[in-house]
């Protein structure tokens, strides 16, 4: 935040000392940067495989509801319902 106008702004001296640099090596900060999506990409890797191997579903309840829901014998409690909907 910039109080008097009369004052340099550091921020935009420092933006426009890093525009003018063309150094050919990259700095020690530029560096520490590139590494940081390295790691997130090997994270989310790890996470992402994990996650596959997660069920989405629990297969053997579908099942089951999706047979009683066929014979008509799956007869849901409402107030039960409006409860489970009520408290989230």
């Amino acid at each position: 935040m910039r109080i008097g106008l009369n004052t340099p702004d550091p921020q935009a001296a420092s933006t426009e000392k890093t525009k003018k640099s063309t150094g050919s090596a990259p700095s020690s900060s530029t560096a520490k940067v590139q590494s940081k999506p390295v790691e997130d990409k090997l994270t989310l890797s790890a996470l992402s495989s994990k996650a596959m191997e997660t069920p989405e579903i629990r297969q053997q309840k579908v099942d089951a509801l999706r047979q009683s829901v066929s014979s008509g014998q799956y007869q849901p409690d409402s107030s039960e319902s409006a409860e489970a909907m009520l408290s989230h």
